[in-house]
């Protein structure tokens, strides 16, 4: 469910908490770590995402001015996302200058452990919050790293555009870690309404510099989105169509399909859907047009039982895809595939591309009616063939087939068949 203007308005006390400007000798800043599920990721040279922000946070906290008045905080850590948490946030470190609690903010962020959902509207008012109890004064800036969007209810950039409109020296700067096109966006969207800047960042070394730059940022000024109408279009849209609500109030505003792939709508904040997804954050300006980009999957000698696109950090079941519907046009992000019991991890598609996720196929000649089992080397149920279905899709790695009564061990490599002889 969006943020709503009900919903907005109970937010005032928080808003009109926010301490007036008076002179410091310093900037206070919040610095924001994702630690959700998707920061398990690998990168390139094999260490995962939340490793490498581990490293370029102990570098940053150790280049800081020394007086910089600091504090942590991370989110998605500590449940995991069976429990669905959207309350998954920790303040880890209060605010202190960086020349004494830089070490403590090293040791937490190092202690961390990726395991939960994404969190960043309750995250961002939260951390407004944190200046309030901490009796903070003066400029104050939330610098937020992630690696996604907005996994739980609500709209972070319209409760950053309210934070900012509440507090004239609050800014928000948002670092996007390796993101899809649609967390861009929406950490685009946070960043332009709050004042504030925004930084792409792979690897530890591009993150550190993004989170020294974010530091060091100057307020921006807002650009009002205008009170004429814009358009909003979907590339690639899907047949069966996409339903446009106005983030601040739910409602149903305009739908978009294949034949009709652009609406015009006020200027303003949009969640459009994908499948049971939703993009969240899709601003629309004055007599401009936002174009939004979905991802395409398709799986190629998909199953005839079909394979099912779960959200890698919720779990929820997103679409399906099969030997009769190869493809699906999706919300760029992170996602899994199942394999009967089996799933292929971390699968990202991005905005305008097509990913071809290429199993292996496991083929077993003259296979018996009774059928062979098929593990994974841990002993996992991987499925079965038989005379009836002699080939398996399955993800690359290590199994064996039952065969005679023994396991018989076999490897997978991506987009090749392993055939057996059952006799």
């Amino acid at each position: 469910m969006p943020i709503n203007r009900a919903g907005l308005l109970l937010l005032a006390p928080l808003l009109l908490a926010l301490p007036s400007a008076a002179p410091v000798s310093a900037k206070t800043v919040e610095l924001i770590l994702d630690a959700s599920g998707s920061m398990n990721a690998q990168l390139p040279g094999g260490e995962t995402r939340l490793a490498a922000a581990k490293t370029a946070v102990a570098k940053v906290v150790a280049l800081l001015p020394k007086d910089t008045d600091l504090a942590f905080r991370a989110y998605g850590h500590q449940s995991p996302r069976e429990k669905h948490d959207c309350n998954d946030t920790q303040l880890l470190v209060s605010f202190g200058a960086a020349g004494g609690n830089g070490a403590q903010i090293e040791s937490s962020a190092r202690g961390l452990t990726a395991r939960g959902y994404t969190p960043i509207t309750r995250v961002l008012e939260l951390a407004a919050k944190d200046f309030i109890s901490g009796g903070k004064k003066g400029e104050k800036a939330i610098v937020l790293v992630s690696d996604g969007k907005e996994t739980c209810d609500g709209d972070p950039c319209a409760t950053a555009a309210a934070l900012a409109a509440a507090g004239a020296e609050l800014s928000i700067h948002a670092i996007g870690f390796e993101v899809d096109l649609a967390a861009r966006k929406q950490l685009q969207c946070i960043a332009k309404v709050a004042r504030g800047s925004y930084a792409d960042a792979a690897g530890a070394a591009q993150l550190a510099a993004a989170l020294q730059q974010a530091v060091a940022a100057k307020m921006e000024k807002v650009a009002p989105l205008g009170k004429e109408p814009g358009n909003l279009q979907v590339k690639g849209a899907d047949l069966i169509g996409h339903v446009v609500k106005d983030a601040a109030t739910g409602k149903i505003v305009g739908e978009i399909s294949s034949t009709i792939d652009t609406v015009k709508v006020p200027a303003g904040l949009y969640h459009v859907a994908f499948g049971n997804a939703w993009w969240k954050s899709v601003s629309v300006e004055s007599g401009k047009t936002t174009v939004l980009e979905p991802a395409i999957l398709e799986v190629e000698n998909a199953g005839l039982n079909g394979h099912t696109v779960l959200d890698s950090e919720t779990g929820a079941k997103i679409a399906e895809v099969s030997s009769i519907k190869k493809s699906v046009t999706l919300l760029p992000g992170v996602y899994e595939i199942t394999f009967g019991k089996l799933v292929w991890p971390l699968v990202k598609v991005d905005g305008g591309k097509k990913t071809l996720l290429r199993p292996g196929r496991l083929k077993v000649e003259g296979a018996s009616f009774g059928g062979h089992k098929v593990k994974t080397a841990a002993g996992a149920d991987a499925g079965e063939v038989s005379n009836m279905a002699a080939t398996l899709p399955l993800p690359p790695g290590d199994y064996t087939v039952e065969i005679g009564g023994q396991p018989v061990a076999f490897k997978i490599a991506e987009g090749e068949t392993t055939t057996l002889k059952a006799k």
